[in-house]
């Protein structure tokens, strides 16, 4: 069926406000029903839940007095297991995932000794490689870093053949940049990595997970990082482990001797009216399509395809309205190749960034604002990417992020304010 965009727009209240959004990834749009459930557990997590007797076979019954915060909790914990395909039991869950990475280096620290190294790439964000750099300067460890193509910014997975050996310990791959939205082949990053090593392979599935059905088993991720608030949930992140015993190979963090699983690494609290958001932000995704039936897991897996091809079209529109400007240049892209057939946007999530020849990044942003379109500016510092194709040097670039509420006509309004620019 063909995907429903004014069903998926009324999921929106925020869209009444005359704006037309156009940036997710740094402030995307919160469905309603999210906002309504954090309201109802700001409401509720003090409160203590009557038991439960009949959980149904594959449930279990709830004792009396059981805080609303734990369910919260636990709620948030199954979301996750859901978006990712991992298991319950390995779901870690944290405010953000500067925080939940800086808890994880320092779980690793047995692991990150002097003579060892890990793996990461030019794509992606700081967020996730700054506490790496850290870790690895603090422990002794050696960075090696995975090269993308700096005309196009994929990531050619061949190269970890070299870089990894039988001394790493780590290798982290974005599953998608989130400025220029190239997707790395991370399966194949995820094959070559266990034959040459026994390192855990991180991947960070933020800026992919609103528009692409992921599973760890099939991407071969060993342990995978998802931030709610970029697919459009509250600011809770999570590392989810494909296997729990993983938790035993690490340092606890934990004040409490002997603990076991999740409770080694999450060490920060959550509060527990954003985790009431995290289930319903994954329930919207598992709703876009209104015919599908069965678990959320599976319905989410019927979705996402078909948000993926709408916005996939949306993108392809985008692209080729702006490479008909003449000043204007997109990131990751040969405007001079005519055969725009032969750009692959399946290849890529709805992220694209660009810079009009001759005027900031600012006054772009600032004229897309008054015609009532919001945008977002990124620096060189926010990306490795950006930082070595060079936009230092022109002051940063335009962010354009889509959503599924998105539509043609908000392309075309783009399109025409930045060719007002000349």
């Amino acid at each position: 069926m063909a995907f429903d965009v004014p069903t998926t727009r009324g999921a929106y209240s925020s869209l009444s406000d005359g704006w037309t959004y156009l940036n997710a990834g740094q402030r995307t749009q919160v469905p309603e029903r999210v906002q309504a459930a954090m309201i109802s557990a700001f409401r509720n997590a003090q409160k203590s839940l009557p038991g439960e007797t009949g959980a149904g076979a594959h449930g279990q019954s709830r004792s009396s007095g059981v805080p609303a915060a734990a369910e919260l909790t636990a709620s948030a914990r199954r979301a996750f297991a859901d978006l990712t395909g991992g298991p319950v039991a390995g779901v870690v869950l944290g405010s953000s995932r500067e925080v939940l990475m800086e808890q994880f280096t320092s779980a690793m620290s047995r692991r990150l000794t002097l003579g060892s190294n890990l793996v990461i790439s030019r794509i992606g964000s700081q967020v996730v490689h700054a506490p790496l750099r850290r870790a690895a300067n603090l422990y002794g460890a050696q960075v090696r870093i995975a090269e993308a193509d700096l005309s196009s910014g994929t990531l050619p997975s061949w190269q970890f053949d070299e870089l990894v050996d039988e001394h790493t310990r780590l290798v982290v791959v974005p599953a998608a940049d989130p400025f220029i939205g190239t997707i790395a082949p991370v399966a194949d990053i995820s094959r070559r990595v266990h034959e040459h090593s026994n390192a855990w392979v991180l991947v960070d599935a933020s800026d992919i997970v609103a528009y692409r059905d992921v599973s760890m088993s099939k991407l071969g991720a060993d342990i995978m990082l998802v931030d709610a608030s970029v697919l459009g949930g509250p600011e809770v992140a999570a590392l989810v482990f494909k296997d729990p015993e993983m938790f035993e190979r690490m340092t606890s963090l934990s004040y409490v001797p002997n603990v076991r699983g999740v409770e080694r690494i999450e060490v920060s609290a959550v509060s527990p009216a954003l985790l009431g958001g995290v289930s319903e932000s994954v329930l919207h995704l598992a709703s876009l399509d209104s015919t599908a039936r069965g678990s959320r897991r599976h319905r989410i897996e019927t979705a996402m395809p078909q948000v993926s091809r709408y916005l996939t079209t949306l993108s392809e529109r985008l692209i080729a309205a702006l490479m008909t400007l003449p000043r204007v240049y997109i990131i990751g892209m040969d405007t001079e190749d005519d055969s725009f057939a032969s750009v692959s946007r399946a290849q890529h999530i709805p992220r694209v960034s660009f810079l009009v020849d001759g005027v900031s990044a600012k006054v772009v942003v600032d004229r897309l604002l008054d015609n009532g379109l919001v945008t977002s500016i990124v620096d060189a510092y926010e990306s490795p990417l950006l930082e070595a194709m060079g936009i230092a040097e022109a002051g940063g670039a335009v962010r354009v992020g889509l959503q599924p509420f998105n539509t043609p006509h908000d392309i075309d309004q783009l399109v025409r304010a930045v060719a007002s620019l000349g």
